[in-house]
């Protein structure tokens, strides 16, 4: 008898890199030519971390220097909606802008939540530049014990 031998298959492609080629492309000139607000049109703003329980979702927004009168938060059904205006400010007669990195203007985030949510319970809370809100689940949604009966 004989044993086959396995060789470990490499996870290298051409196509891989070619792929990962025009990502790179495609995240380089998505901007230009745009003054650097490309990150409305792809919905990027804010940055966000989201994580969730079997309570519900709670997500921070990063979002430093906004106002919190100038932020929406609705949830209807299983969709979150951040909405709100980024305020900068604009350079004093005489000076010149050499740099404008931060995002300026009204943006729109959408969130998918895996789940119906409890509109009625939101909670939102802004500090030191991140915005954290919580969404409970509906109690439709919320996982129910069942008892066993034994006879």
């Amino acid at each position: 008898m004989f044993e086959l031998m396995r060789w470990p298959r490499s996870t290298w492609s051409v196509f891989d890199e070619l792929e990962a080629l025009q990502e790179d492309a495609n995240r380089a000139f998505s901007g230009y030519g745009r003054r650097g607000r490309s990150w409305r049109r792809r919905g990027s703003y804010p940055l966000l971390n989201v994580w969730s329980s079997k309570e519900g979702v709670v997500l921070d927004a990063e979002m430093p220097g906004v106002d919190p009168k100038d932020v929406d938060i609705s949830v209807m059904g299983d969709e979150l909606t951040l909405r709100g205006r980024v305020n900068t400010a604009e350079p004093a007669e005489g000076e010149t802008v050499h740099r404008r990195e931060r995002p300026s203007g009204e943006f729109v985030r959408r969130l998918q939540l895996p789940f119906r949510a409890d509109a009625s319970g939101v909670k939102a809370n802004y500090r030191n530049g991140v915005l954290r809100v919580s969404v409970p689940r509906s109690e439709e949604e919320k996982p129910k014990r069942i008892a066993i009966e034994a006879s």
